[in-house]
């Protein structure tokens, strides 16, 4: 089983001790979590991504298969900043780890005398890439399929190579039958600012300086777990949580 060290960030792989410590710091080790045990933050699940590009490579990281869950963990946190900076919600990001839809959701959970009540977007994720010259393509694709009317579609427009006239597909949408509640899309207009669009049904649109988002993001606690404390369900933070990213082969 993979273990970590909270101090020196140390991995190793140990076989039979189920409490080894850090060889370097002797510290009692972390054991390795999985995105079905945890929600994570948006600032957690786009610096995640951020490590994954610096470590193997942006192209890579892009389109290895293996990464897709942290691809769509980032897209979500973006998608969450944006809705917070829009309503000044705090939202967490889960990622589906058994059933095939929706890829990702976004948890918001609100507090009242009843108790805890938790708000759900669903999100299908999908990328307009290169090899696809028009967006929309991409987008008809997906709405074809039959998908809850509850689900949110997110596309992460990644094709640099073209010109994107969201007014154009704000129009087109409206001729398109979609079963989806709302269509989003995440648009890179510099290299640390994005627009994040409402294109169906057409706006609001949001700019987000990642940097300034994230900074101010960074305060959010990075995971939270549902679980039971005396006799009360709820959520608490995780603590110290190691949550392996996919090595680089």
């Amino acid at each position: 089983m993979l273990f970590c060290c909270p101090r020196c960030d140390q991995e190793e792989e140990v076989i039979l001790d189920r409490k080894p410590r850090c060889l370097k710091c002797g510290i009692k080790m972390v054991p390795a979590s999985d995105y079905s045990q945890v929600w994570v933050s948006p600032y957690t699940a786009i610096t995640r991504m951020r490590t994954l590009c610096e470590r193997c490579g942006i192209d890579r990281a892009r389109m290895d298969g293996r990464f897709k869950k942290e691809r769509e963990a980032w897209a979500t946190g973006v998608l969450a900043l944006a809705l917070s900076k829009l309503k000044d919600d705090v939202w967490w990001v889960e990622v589906e780890t058994i059933e095939n839809t929706p890829d990702t959701r976004l948890r918001q959970i609100e507090q009242t005398r009843n108790g805890n009540v938790i708000h759900t977007r669903n999100v299908e994720n999908v990328d307009w890439d290169e090899n696809v010259d028009d967006v929309m393509t991409v987008i008809r694709k997906k709405c074809k399929r039959a998908y809850p009317s509850h689900y949110l579609l997110l596309v992460h427009a990644r094709n640099y190579e073209k010109v994107l006239n969201i007014d154009r597909v704000i129009e087109e949408m409206k001729t398109v039958k979609s079963p989806f509640l709302e269509v989003w899309m995440i648009a890179a207009i510099a290299p640390d600012s994005f627009k994040v669009v409402r294109i169906s049904p057409g706006l609001p649109a949001i700019d987000l300086g990642i940097r300034a988002e994230l900074e101010r993001a960074s305060k959010q606690v990075p995971f939270i777990k549902m679980g039971v404390r005396g006799c009360e369900p709820g959520f608490y933070e995780a603590g110290t949580i190691f949550l392996p990213l996919p090595r680089c082969r």
